[in-house]
């Protein structure tokens, strides 16, 4: 599987993509490689980083594109990414798209739990059934790396732009979770053209699929998984009621171990009862 190929054509069903960048490793490009290749659904671009007339000159020129300015709503808190969306999909008749420029940005005057909550509400098939595909940037050299890792969790494919040494080229890790749980990783390197388009190197390695990803750390102020020595004495613990059941006997028995507290009484409590 290619993941690559199916983020930016659009062949495999995701309905939330993440593209994590930074200053360094612009993802802008990426948008404009999608937005290409959807040209049979409305998009919509919510601008919160930059001026509508700048995106204009980012995107191909397309009648399908649309563009709201949220840089007036975010610093004046009038409408939310959620009463935005909303307001689009009233005026739509057609399935859309939304590409949002970037969720950092929006971050920084929103609390990140009416964010996560907002993205939930955005991307379930049964609030807004028009929505095909939801597009968000994020920046992790602004935004926490335990607010990115929820964020990863909502999405089905993550994109996460690099820089390298020569700022004509990029690497990406691209992550898509199929359907049966397993993720699919592919890692690429590509030099990035003046017109947004991204040149593959054809020396790739291999595409790596992981089938068991590990427990992120920073998701609970307590440990989630365990360490080799603590996976070591959990297996080689053993239970009282197993060492019950590993008896030769196979009659009932009561198993019971003297207290130092227990209290014998030598005669007989029954004793004066008529029996």
């Amino acid at each position: 599987m290619n993941v690559y190929d199916s983020v930016v054509r659009g062949t495999q069903a995701s309905r939330l993509i993440l593209i994590e960048d930074s200053f360094l490793a612009k993802g802008q490009f990426l948008l404009h490689l999608i937005s290409a290749n959807r040209k049979s659904y409305d998009i919509h671009v919510l601008c919160y980083e930059h001026l509508v007339s700048k995106y204009q000159t980012l995107f191909p020129s397309l009648s399908n594109i649309h563009y709201h300015d949220c840089m007036s709503n975010i610093l004046s808190l009038n409408l939310s990414m959620y009463e935005t969306v909303s307001s689009i999909i009233e005026k739509s008749t057609r399935n859309i798209v939304i590409f949002i420029d970037s969720l950092s940005m929006y971050l920084l005057r929103t609390a990140f739990s009416k964010v996560y909550k907002e993205l939930l509400d955005i991307t379930s098939s049964d609030k807004f059934p028009k929505i095909v595909q939801f597009v968000a940037v994020i920046h992790n050299d602004i935004t926490e790396v335990n607010q990115i890792e929820h964020l990863k969790n909502l999405c089905k494919t993550h994109v996460q732009v690099q820089s390298t040494n020569n700022p004509l080229f990029l690497n990406l890790r691209l992550e898509h979770k199929r359907s049966n749980g397993k993720c699919v990783v592919q890692k690429l390197k590509g030099e990035l053209k003046s017109d947004c388009s991204f040149k593959l190197i054809n020396d790739l390695p291999p595409q790596k699929i992981e089938e068991d990803k590990g427990i992120p750390t920073n998701l609970a102020s307590f440990k989630l998984d365990l360490q080799d020595n603590e996976k070591k004495a959990k297996e080689e613990l053993i239970l009282p009621y197993t060492l019950v059941q590993n008896t030769s006997n196979t009659g009932g028995m009561i198993h019971y171990v003297p207290d130092e507290a227990d209290d014998w009484d030598e005669e007989d409590p029954d004793d004066d009862l008529e029996i």
